[in-house]
């Protein structure tokens, strides 16, 4: 009976030690939103979001845009930041 117990204790701590460690190594996606100044409308211009895996990655595709990058945790803090910090009415594929 021991051994089991203690078979059942050293399997419980292998599972609570070793599920944690495999959730973080999944990939993080972070969602980025592009942003630039127009001078001739005095505005702030965003493009759409859209998700990446690395910061370089997000530099890479502003700089394509001619913006800078905003990063975000979540979909839902993209469309928060965005009412108050896109002032343009219309966005920027």
């Amino acid at each position: 009976m021991k051994t089991i117990s203690r078979m059942l204790v050293a399997l419980a701590a292998l599972w609570m030690l070793g599920f944690p460690a495999t959730a973080w190594s999944q990939p993080n996606i972070i969602f980025v939103v592009c942003r630039h100044y127009d001078a001739s409308k005095n505005c702030y211009v965003c493009s759409d979001y859209f998700s990446v895996r690395s910061e370089d990655e997000a530099q890479r595709k502003c700089g394509r845009r001619g913006g800078d990058p905003y990063y975000f945790p979540s979909v839902g803090r993209v469309f928060s930041w965005k009412v108050s910090h896109c002032t343009c009415e219309e966005e920027q594929d």
